[in-house]
């Protein structure tokens, strides 16, 4: 069952440039959704998506009901995806110029594991709105799950571009994004990438693992810790005077009593792939050899 994604798109406007539950490198916590918007009672008019926005004239979004949208969120978070497609396509048919509008209709397309659905409305955005980066992370996993590995990667290297240009102050504060969610038999897999390395032992990579219920078991993490450059340097001195660096895949968990562990799986000689990465991490979870906190080790084992 996929975790559903609609409680992180909240608290980010619909974005799925998100900062994921404990991205932080050494934190290990449960999922924390957002607040789901409040009613604000029976609206008045007849058209239930009718806005009251005086600049809904210059504002495309400003004419979305936002007891129409609350509806919708409320459908996804109880897994009712019929209702909360056909609230959001309500919600487009009031307001088809709305960028957000069109975003809403393909998110829920992309809760429902129908990615190449969503992708019509995720386009129609982004001309809508072109310099909303927010757009091109939700195409980027759109692509992601659609098995589109170069519009994903464009996505991916337009992202960079955008977060490190200095016209988008607030998207330049957001550490990573997520690329996509991934089932693997009863679990959930969301894969993330961080712009810049995250924590101590710099996270590049990070994958938050989940079971059907949406509880986060465990995660896996792409790190290069300075400790390991060392030896890396003089066993690979042409690689490391070049800039590359070793890394390693650990995976961390918390006990029933609290207590996180830390368990190594294998180092690199230089950046893996996202490709190679993602296939090591499912088959790991495949065979069920994902992180447990009665399979750890401390990090001076490494």
């Amino acid at each position: 069952m996929r975790r559903s994604l609609f409680p992180f798109l909240l608290a980010f406007g619909l974005s799925l440039l998100i900062v994921l539950p404990a991205l932080q490198a050494q934190t290990l916590s449960p999922a924390q959704p957002a607040t789901t918007p409040a009613s604000a009672g029976p609206h008045a008019g007849t058209d239930p998506n009718a806005g009251t926005n005086p600049d809904a004239g210059t504002n495309p979004d400003a004419g979305i009901n936002p007891q129409a949208e609350a509806k919708v969120v409320a459908s996804l978070e109880g897994r009712q995806f019929s209702a909360a497609l056909g609230g959001a396509e309500s919600i487009l048919a009031a307001n088809p110029a709305s960028p957000k509008a069109n975003k809403l209709v393909g998110v829920v397309l992309l809760d429902q594991q129908k990615p190449s659905d969503s992708l019509p409305y995720f386009q129609k955005a982004l001309r809508l709105a072109p310099n909303d980066p927010t757009i091109h992370g939700l195409l980027l996993q759109a692509y992601a799950e659609s098995g589109d590995k170069a519009n994903r990667d464009a996505q991916r290297t337009i992202l960079r571009s955008l977060h490190s240009d200095g016209r988008h102050p607030g998207f330049a504060r957001i550490p990573g994004y997520l690329i996509e969610t991934i089932p693997v038999a009863d679990k959930v897999i969301q894969a993330t990438e961080f712009y810049e390395p995250v924590g101590e032992f710099h996270f590049y990579y990070r994958f938050n693992i989940f079971d059907a219920k949406g509880h986060m078991l465990s995660f896996l993490a792409l790190e290069s810790d300075d400790a390991d450059q060392t030896l890396y340097a003089q066993q690979h001195p042409k690689e490391a005077a070049a800039g590359q660096r070793r890394f390693s895949l650990d995976g961390y968990s918390r006990s029933t009593d609290g207590h996180v562990t830390q368990a190594l799986y294998t180092f690199f000689n230089g950046e893996p792939s996202y490709d190679d990465l993602r296939a090591l991490v499912v088959k790991l979870v495949q065979e069920g050899k994902e992180p447990t906190a009665t399979a750890a080790k401390t990090r001076a084992s490494k």
